[in-house]
């Protein structure tokens, strides 16, 4: 068996770069940038007032209560300004301009207002609640690298830039096909107790979208030979293809030599990791065609998903942060397990708990129960070799 990082290592060296296109900003929420998105203006534009308030000179309030003639008011989107006397303060709201001289705006709720004039009741540092020109960006500063998944932040971000449209990387086009004579689709009937409903097709659908891919759902098929090599004849239409089943050891396991005798070169066939071992990378297409066969259990599914085609997806298309995310925490309690031969990752619970960040495994560890997934949002790592890990010890995890 094929160490982890030896795998990973193996597969990420074999992901091509896939061409870029633009598309409309709303159309590239998870997609990978592919340009460095520079300002051009300074934002903000102008000082502005980050309060609804006063504008005063600082001069004036600094041995606060004082109170102050009130010469006018200032409203957001204001296109001129003017020069504020000493000992006057101008009423002004929230992102409008500064008027000349002014030095600190005193927030509405620190004042009281009669006859014309406004009492100033506590003082404020020189400079308070004004949002300097250029003080978030500065004309011809990048704002985005390429390389940037963009999240709903980076979206609105963007659209604050006025960028109609923006160049990210194409979306891999991922096949997804499932195998197993027992297993029936969505809205098909049970008909016998050794059927099962489908799930793992579904999840890797679910998982390529979240990843940034185009998911293209091939089906079920039985687990004979030929409608099998027929279904996997359609590789040269897909940048990934990926299959769950039938890459075990058993009599009906035919995947690994199907992939060979249809143009796939395999790398290697079995990762030292729990579960997910049996899983089988190969490559197609000149090389520029990647091929995952995926074991069956619902778990182990998941969990070669997440740390083995994940990363390769997000590579494919030039993200920057494509690694498994891991960091440290403590172990809520003891864990143990009688074979320590494969690196295994537990569904687990990651909390802050006081200064502690704090790791608690899943009670259902069996690679079949999906329900371990609840609420979870990290693995708990048992390297090879440990058998105990006790309550306290910090432990490594990796992030979902």
């Amino acid at each position: 068996m094929m160490p982890y990082e030896e795998a990973l290592s193996i597969v990420l060296s074999h992901c091509p770069t896939l061409p870029t296109e633009k598309v409309y900003l709303l159309d590239a929420l998870g997609r990978v940038l592919a340009e460095d998105v520079i300002s051009e203006e300074d934002r903000p534009s102008f000082d502005n007032s980050a309060m609804d308030g006063y504008a005063v000179h600082w001069e004036d309030i600094k041995d606060a209560p004082v109170e102050l003639s009130v010469v006018g008011e200032i409203p957001a989107g204001a296109e001129e300004t003017f020069e504020l006397p000493r000992g006057c303060a101008v009423k002004i709201f929230t992102g409008a301009p500064i008027p000349k001289g002014a030095t600190a705006v005193v927030p509405v709720e620190y004042t009281e207002t009669k006859n014309g004039k406004v009492l100033i009741k506590e003082t404020f540092k020189k400079g308070a609640n004004i949002r300097r020109k250029g003080e978030e960006l500065k004309a011809g500063e990048i704002v985005l690298q390429k390389g940037t998944i963009l999240r709903h932040y980076e979206i609105g971000l963007l659209a604050s830039l006025n960028k109609v449209q923006v160049e990210v990387s194409r979306r891999p086009r991922v096949a997804v096909l499932s195998t197993g004579d027992e297993i029936k689709d969505l809205g098909e009937p049970i008909t016998k107790p050794s059927q099962i409903r489908t799930s793992n097709g579904y999840t890797l659908m679910a998982g390529i979208s979240l990843a940034g891919g185009e998911p293209h759902y091939l089906g079920i098929v039985p687990d004979e030979p030929d409608k099998l090599k027929k279904a996997l004849s359609q590789l040269e239409d897909y940048d990934v293809f990926i299959t769950t089943g039938g890459v075990s050891a058993g009599d009906r396991d035919y995947i690994k030599t199907l992939v060979e005798e249809v143009g796939v070169k395999v790398h290697f066939h079995k990762v030292r990791i729990k579960p997910a071992k049996p899983i089988l990378f190969g490559t197609y297409k000149e090389g520029k065609g990647l091929f995952f066969g995926i074991p069956g259990n619902p778990v182990s599914c998941a969990v070669a998903f997440d740390l083995i085609v994940k990363p390769a997806l997000l590579k494919m298309q030039s993200a920057k942060d494509y690694m498994p995310r891991t960091l440290w925490a403590k172990l809520k309690r003891d864990f143990f397990r009688r074979d320590p031969e494969r690196r295994e990752f537990v569904r687990a619970f990651l909390s802050l708990e006081g200064q502690d960040l704090v790791c608690d495994y899943s009670p259902k560890l069996q690679s079949h129960m999906l329900t371990s997934y609840v609420g979870a949002n990290c693995y708990m790592v048992v390297r090879e070799g440990v058998k105990e890990l006790k309550g306290g010890e910090l432990i490594e995890v990796v992030l979902f």
